[in-house]
């Protein structure tokens, strides 16, 4: 089944009132193939990331500290018995080892740049394929990371609303990373507030299974409810596969409407979701 776009998005999108948000789903999308090994490689998910952190710490079975707290916890963990999350950062960057030419090859990453009705993307990913892609797509880019990144006349910007590999100290990870986020008083935050005057968030790339996300949507919907409300009483869209009334009812609480999509192609069906904004 084919999704449906809401005709007011497609509308907002044609008036430049639209400021996607980029989630890990982006780029665990891609795969790509590495100077070392012949299997198809993605970029890793959350839990995979947690599950790397416990490794690293030396515990073989990622469950038992899954047992003792939740992955935010594990990670707050981390930083208290690391020292730091360099070994976890490191890790990342070798993951994330992608050559262009599988970025252009992207059907996500391409649809995600040929939104050129949006000039200003947000991402909670460290990694810089979204970047890329735009730059690959033509389109020159500002990373935004902190406040003195703020301002420059490129067209595009990127905000990285969780840090990057190129700003490690902003990288969110732990408990105390999000409790220090929660209060809604960093430059980022008040950025994103006047971003989304008279605009509305597209999410693609995020659902409730990661444990930060429910977390980052709070934040958000706090910091809409601030604003006035829109032409059409939307604040934000998110795409999803195969929702239930699990995902229905707590996206209605973040004041969050859902675009569905469904079936077991995820990317391809999220291609085709950010193609037909653009029609």
């Amino acid at each position: 089944m084919k999704a449906t776009v809401p005709s007011e998005l497609k509308k907002l999108y044609r008036q430049g009132r639209v400021v996607p948000f980029v989630g890990a789903g982006a780029s665990m999308s891609l795969e790509w193939i590495t100077s070392v090994s012949a299997a198809a490689q993605k970029g890793p998910s959350w839990s995979e990331m947690v599950s790397e952190a416990c490794r690293i710490m030396g515990y073989s079975d990622p469950e038992l500290l899954r047992y003792r707290g939740t992955d935010l916890q594990i990670l707050e963990f981390f930083g208290q018995k690391m020292g730091n999350f360099a070994p976890l950062t490191n890790w990342l960057v070798r993951k994330f080892d992608v050559d262009d030419s599988a970025i252009a090859g992207s059907k996500v990453h391409t649809a995600l740049a040929a939104l050129i009705n949006s000039r200003t993307y947000y991402t909670t990913n460290y990694d810089d394929l979204l970047e890329r892609a735009l730059r690959l797509g033509g389109r020159q880019v500002k990373v935004v990371a902190r406040e003195r990144d703020m301002g420059g006349t490129e067209p595009v910007e990127v905000v990285k609303f969780h840090g990057d590999f190129n700003n490690p100290d902003l990288m969110v990870f732990s408990e105390a990373h999000y409790y220090k986020r929660l209060r809604y008083d960093s430059p980022l935050d008040l950025k994103l507030r006047s971003d989304l005057l008279n605009r509305v968030a597209l999410f693609v790339g995020y659902s409730f299974s990661d444990v930060n996300i429910g977390l980052l949507f709070d934040q958000l919907n706090e910091l809409l409810k601030s604003l006035p409300d829109s032409d059409n009483g939307k604040r934000a869209y998110i795409v999803v596969n195969n929702p239930s009334d699990f995902e229905y009812t707590l996206f209605k609480r973040r004041n969050i409407e859902i675009i569905p999509t469904y079936g077991d192609k995820r990317t391809e069906t999220l291609f085709e979701v950010l193609e037909e904004i653009v029609a």
